[in-house]
Order: C-alpha cells, then sequence, then structure tokens
C-alpha cells in the first residue's frame, strides 16, 4: 500500500521520503503514521507524533483502560469494571462530575475507555458520542452498550482532527486521555471548535504536584529502585500505566500543573481548576500512617488528577 501524499503540507515530501524508506527497508509503515504524514499543519516533528501515539494504540490495546481481571463481553464483566472504578478508584467521581445531571446534554467525551464513564452520562440522560484511537476500546464500548441497552455513537477518531461541524456540542470532557497525546494543544483547539458558545469542556489529567508522582514514582521508583538511571524520566512516567515498562512499552504521559493547565485552556472563558484523587496508597512509606482527615486536607493540593472546567 502506497503513502498517501498531502500536497498543502510543506513538511509532507521530507516525511513522505522518511516513510518510503522504510518501507524500502521492508519495514511497516502504520495507518497513524500514515495518516499523520498527510495531516495538514503537522509540525516538524509529524513522525514522532505519530510514533509516540502508535505507542499509546499498542498500550491500550493490550491493556484496556480499567480493566478487571479476564476480560469479557458480559453484562457482569462491565458492572466489575463500574463497580472497581467508582467504589475502589476513584469513589469521588459520581459526586465530582454529576453524571445523572445531563438531560438534553450532547456530550462529547474524548478517549471513552470501555465506555464506563459514557454509560452513567447516557443514563444521566444525554445525548453521547465519543472518540477513541484505540480498536479494543471500541470494541468493548459498543458491547458495554449493548449489554445495557443504551445508545451512543462511538467513533474511532483522533481528537486533533474531528469530523464534527462547529458548535455541535453542549459539553465536551475526557478524563485522564490527552496526557497521552503530543499534539494535545491541537486537540483541545478542536474542542473549542466544536463546542456551542457558552459550552463547557471538562477535562482531567495528571497533576506533577502531586504525592502520587514525588513519592510512589519518582522518589521510590525513580531513585530508590533506581530507574531513573535505566529508563529515564520518560521511562518512569510511562509506568504509570498498568502494563508499561517504560523501554518495550512506553506510552507518552505528560504531567500538568496549574498554570499549564490554565495555559492549555487560555482561549476559554471563565475557568476552574481543581485538583482530586489522594488515597493513603499513593503516598509511598507514610501514607498508612496518615490520618483520613489529613489526607483530605491535603487532596485539593496534592491529589493526582487536575481538573480544568472551562465554558467557551
Amino acid at each position: 500500500m502506497g503513502i498517501p501524499v498531502c500536497t498543502e503540507n510543506r513538511n509532507a515530501a521530507t516525511l513522505l521520503k522518511k516513510a518510503r524508506f522504510e518501507q524500502g527497508k521492508g519495514r511497516e509503515t502504520t495507518y497513524l503514521q500514515q495518516q499523520y504524514i498527510c495531516r495538514r499543519n503537522v509540525p516538524l516533528n509529524a513522525q514522532q507524533i505519530a510514533e509516540q501515539k502508535e505507542q499509546t494504540r499498542k498500550q491500550w490495546n493490550a491493556n484496556p483502560c480499567g480493566q478487571v481481571g479476564d476480560i469479557s463481553y458480559s453484562p457482569e464483566y462491565f458492572e466489575r469494571v463500574e463497580k472497581n472504578r467508582y467504589e475502589s478508584y476513584g469513589n469521588w467521581m459520581r459526586d465530582f462530575y454529576r453524571y445523572h445531571d445531563h438531560a438534553g446534554v450532547r456530550l462529547l467525551e474524548i478517549g471513552y475507555g470501555q465506555g464506563t464513564d459514557l454509560v452513567q452520562y447516557c443514563k444521566g440522560g444525554a445525548e453521547c458520542y465519543g472518540v477513541d484511537i484505540t480498536e479494543t476500546h471500541r470494541t468493548l464500548a459498543i458491547a458495554n452498550f449493548a449489554s445495557r441497552n443504551l445508545q451512543a455513537q462511538l467513533f474511532l477518531e483522533d481528537a486533533s482532527d474531528l469530523h464534527f461541524e462547529d458548535a455541535f456540542f453542549d459539553k465536551v470532557v475526557s478524563f485522564g486521555v490527552l496526557h497521552h497525546t503530543p499534539d494535545i494543544e491541537q486537540c483541545v483547539a478542536e474542542v473549542h471548535r466544536v463546542l456551542k458558545p457558552g459550552g463547557t469542556f471538562v477535562i482531567s489529567l495528571y497533576h506533577r504536584n502531586s504525592l502520587f508522582w514525588w513519592t510512589a514514582k519518582l522518589l521510590k521508583e525513580g531513585i530508590f529502585r533506581g530507574k531513573l538511571f535505566t529508563i529515564g524520566y520518560k521511562g518512569i512516567k510511562a509506568t504509570v500505566e498498568k502494563g508499561a515498562d517504560g523501554r518495550d512499552t512506553k506510552p507518552y504521559v505528560r504531567l500538568y500543573t496549574r498554570s499549564s493547565m490554565k495555559k492549555l485552556l487560555k482561549d476559554f472563558g471563565p475557568t476552574e481548576i481543581h485538583v482530586r484523587h489522594l488515597y493513603p496508597q499513593n503516598i509511598w512509606l507514610i501514607g498508612r500512617f496518615l490520618p483520613q482527615f489529613l489526607i483530605k486536607r491535603l487532596e485539593p493540593l496534592f491529589g493526582w488528577y487536575i481538573i480544568g472546567i472551562a465554558t467557551k
């Protein structure tokens, strides 16, 4: 299969030459690599973006987000995933995101995973759409909705180039997804485009100033266990994901602060910043000794997720 040519991309010729060189050496170029080589306004590191996104697909095709035990397509399996998410992993999520309060809202989720959160929005009355770049996620999400007799339009699509028309959605949400894409700014620009004036964007990203990152990952894994000197800083960031070793499986991960979140959402209007998700097991060495009231006090400062709620 030949590599498609995009004449409006000034870098296309160089990238095309590189891709054909790979083919000439007997190396396959992936679908996403072909797609990104031909995208309009591709930045200079388009090939690297494609490769990093391919790592992301590899990670979540092998380890679907929120997987509990062996995968099946039964209602019982999806109920286990849901119970684990909202009772074990993030018992703060139902109250914070108010899934039940979305009657009549046309909503898009970027990175729907197994469809767990999108199902909640659908139950809450939303007209649901979703995009995800992972084939396994789409298969599981379709089965999840079917097992509950619920409806959603689920697409295998990259958030940096959405097919929806301008001002189409009342709300766009993305939980723990866009910190895995190196072209997040383009994705956010697309969100801004497809949101109606007055619409809401809720984005949840990994928080750099979290106790989980500083103690459990950087201090324990990076320094105490020496991984900072073997797989490096980027490798350690990759290992926050289940199944990633920071070597062969190395999904792209970016961490955010309040200031970088505000910068990311600069084209929106009023914006709120929140921090959530802190448990004793997230704090290496001393977490089990800390009283619950102190954990709750620390959570808005040092939780693992930083959440932006922005209005167009």
